[in-house]
């Protein structure tokens, strides 16, 4: 380290001589262009020096004044000069070059008035002869050299900063001032307190590590600027002034402090509406925080949040307390910011300088939040639609030839719509957001623009736009893939032989093959008997002509298979529905008797829509880890008989509900939706329908079963 010191103590020593030299030489160069311009008007610059000036050990201002004679020079020769002897070797040269060489000979200089040259010793200014300036930093020992006097406090703490990286700072107007300083292997914070020490200035180092000196004599007076702004308190580190990005490290600091001494730091243009010395104060420490995030931040803390409605009714034992609260709350000033082309106001909430106007413009979301699609697959009864009010209304299909299946002025699903229109409001995403986040703003919502307009300080409009990012997200799309697989699988038997007398004769008819079906008449049966009785030794008879013999015996088997296959697409967390099936109406009679001495009854008869259909409801929801929930409603219905010709039919209905939870693009398959049905009935004569072989002769039987069975797969597929 002392080898250090040496080295620069001497390469100092030949920059000073080098550049003392370079001092010297444009000295001389500026007095020669001089020289010039004056040999204008004095041509006896330009001669060339009479040799008949020929002197020998003469003194220098002799010499000079001999040559403002000879060659009419207006020339003036300082005393002090008459100790330099010379001699006139000069030949063939200018005499405005001899005196120059003199000049840089003995050490002159010229002033000149106009044509008039006034030569006299030229005098080194000691002002201009400074004192090096050695600062030598260890960093692995935190130690410091430093070797300073008479030099500028500017200066000696420019070279401190560049050799450590350490920052130090003073009050203004102590640029100048001279420190006196020589240290060798001292601790840095010890340098520091010495150096203010001997020099007479106070020194404080701030929680940031930076050193802030001041003048003994300004820090007494209590009207110093910078005594007053100096605060331990605020400490702060700017790590990019371009993005106002800061290191924050606040102790119960006053808002007024914080803001003018960042707003000084990174030069920030403000105006302040109100002055903050009621804004209060604040504790805050952060890393990488820029100026706005930290602003938002300080003025988040005077938001007073009202009491919601969902509070308990205030008593009138406690409503007194209440209203002060809140009057008191109410009145207290609350400080806010507004930023507008890159100047910052500061002022109360209700000052329309510091209030804005943003549009937030949603990117991935609307604004009107989409309605819920309303099922209709559990409508497999009487519509409620169509109540008593509505019977006033005349519907008769066969009469009305405008009717048709996609236009019936009394359709169920016409009147849903209606029904959603009419029940009203769109709610839109501001209903999603906490009154929290919207207290003290306005808000109007664009449609069109799918924005909205947002009124308040900057602050929270700050906060709302933060809440508006988190919800702003794409909404999953869930494509559905259904197929839904109906088997129905029915077989009947039917045997037997039944015999009779008819009305009249019965001619033989039926089929044999591919099921026996025969009606027998009495012709042919008489042959059967009569060939009996040709080949035997009986004789049978014959039937009457009305008898007649009807043989059955056939099976059938039916295996039906429906299949649908729906795709349904819908945004997470809404209903989607399908259905496919069949309308049928049935009729209602009012009579209503006008009048009681001549009594009139006026009939009015309507139609009324039942629907029997297959139907299938699902509503998804997407998890945090990409799984998906769906919520199923699977519902099958027919119609059955009628109790009369205008009356409902019967509804044979299936239906289940059901939960899932699966992985993206699996498939689960819903079953279970089955119906059995066995049917085992006969008849005959007593006691010989019971025995083996003949009871085929004497009985007739029938078997049925069928089997329906309802089974649904689902595959859903995520898009974000």
């Amino acid at each position: 380290m002392r080898y250090k010191a040496l080295i620069y103590s001497i390469l100092f020593v030949l920059i000073f001589q080098a550049s003392y030299a370079q001092d010297t030489d444009k000295r001389i160069a500026d007095l020669k262009n001089k020289l010039e311009i004056v040999a204008t008007t004095s041509p006896g610059l330009t001669e060339v020096l009479n040799t008949d000036i020929a002197l020998n050990n003469v003194s220098l201002s002799n010499f000079l004044l001999a040559i403002s004679n000879v060659h009419k020079v207006n020339m003036n020769v300082a005393t002090g000069m008459e100790q330099n002897v010379i001699a006139n070797n000069f030949s063939n040269v200018q005499v405005a070059t001899v005196i120059l060489f003199l000049c840089k000979e003995y050490n002159l200089t010229i002033e000149f008035t106009e044509s008039i040259l006034s030569v006299k010793p030229y005098e080194v200014n000691s002002k201009n002869l400074k004192h090096p300036i050695t600062i030598v930093y260890e960093p692995q020992y935190n130690e410091i050299d430093i070797d300073a006097k008479d030099n500028d406090l500017y200066n000696v703490f420019k070279a401190i900063m560049d050799a450590t990286g350490k920052n130090l700072v003073f009050a203004p107007g102590m640029e100048t001032l001279k420190i006196n300083a020589y240290m060798r292997a001292v601790n840095f914070d010890t340098a520091m307190h010495k150096l203010a020490l001997v020099n007479n200035l106070s020194f404080n180092k701030t929680d940031d590590n930076f050193y802030v000196f001041n003048s003994i004599d300004q820090e007494a007076n209590a009207n110093s600027v910078f005594s007053r702004r100096l605060n331990t308190n605020v400490a702060f580190e700017v790590l990019d002034r371009s993005n106002k990005l800061l290191n924050v490290n606040f102790n119960n600091t006053s808002i007024e402090d914080i803001v003018n001494q960042l707003g000084d730091t990174l030069a920030i243009d403000r105006f302040t509406a109100t002055p903050l010395k009621e804004a209060g104060s604040v504790t805050f420490r952060a890393k990488s925080i820029t100026f706005d995030q930290l602003l938002n931040k300080i003025f988040e803390q005077q938001t007073i949040l009202e009491p919601s409605s969902s509070q308990p009714t205030v008593t009138s034992s406690n409503r007194t307390n209440l209203n002060s609260q809140n009057k008191s709350s109410s009145n207290a000033k609350r400080f806010t910011y507004k930023k507008e082309n890159n100047i910052y106001y500061f002022g109360t909430e209700r000052q329309l300088s510091v209030r804005n106007v943003e549009i937030i413009k949603l990117r991935h979301r609307s604004v009107n939040l989409m309605p819920e699609v309303q099922s209709d697959i559990n409508t497999s009864v009487v519509q409620d639609n169509f109540n008593r009010s509505n019977r006033n209304v005349r519907f008769n299909p066969q009469a009305n030839p405008a009717f048709s299946n996609t236009n019936r002025p009394l359709d169920r699903t016409y009147q849903n719509q209606n029904a959603l229109e009419v029940e009203g409001e769109e709610k839109d995403i501001l209903s999603l957001i906490p009154q929290e986040v919207k207290q003290d703003l306005d808000f109007k919502v664009d449609t069109e623009l799918n924005s909205i307009y947002v009124t308040g300080t900057d602050a929270k409009i700050e906060f709302f736009k933060d809440f508006i990012r988190h919800i702003d997200k794409p909404i999953p799309v869930i494509i559905i893939e259904v197929m839904i697989v109906e088997a129905n699988v029915n077989n009947t038997v039917e045997t037997g032989i039944e015999w009779g007398i008819g009305d009249a004769p019965v001619t033989t008819q039926g089929g044999i093959f591919p099921s026996a079906d025969v009606t027998l008449g009495s012709k042919t049966i008489n042959k059967i008997i009569n060939g009996f009785s040709s080949t035997s030794a009986f004789n049978f008879g014959q039937v009457v002509p009305n008898f007649f013999a009807t043989i059955k015996a056939m099976e059938t088997n039916g295996d039906l298979k429906i299949k649908s296959t729906p795709k349904l697409a819908t945004l997470n967390g809404h209903r989607a529905s399908f259905s496919n099936g069949q309308t049928s109406y049935y009729a209602v009679t009012d009579r209503n008797t006008f009048g009681t001495d001549n009594p009139i009854t006026n009939e009015i008869r309507n139609f009324f829509p039942i629907d029997a259909k297959l139907g299938l409801d699902i509503k998804p929801f997407v998890t945090g880890d990409g799984q998906v929930l769906l919520n199923i409603n699977v519902v099958q219905s027919s119609f059955g008989n009628r109790i009369s010709e205008d009356a409902p039919p019967d509804i044979n209905s299936r239906n289940f509900s059901s939960t899932i939870r699966m992985k993206d693009q699996d498939i689960a398959v819903l079953g279970g939706l089955e119906e059995n049905f066995k049917n085992n009935s006969g008849s005959g004569v007593p006691f010989l329908a019971r025995v083996p072989v003949i009871k085929w002769l004497f009985s007739k039987r029938k078997r049925e079963a069928r089997k329906s069975k309802l089974t649904v797969f689902i595959k859903p597929t995520v898009i974000n």
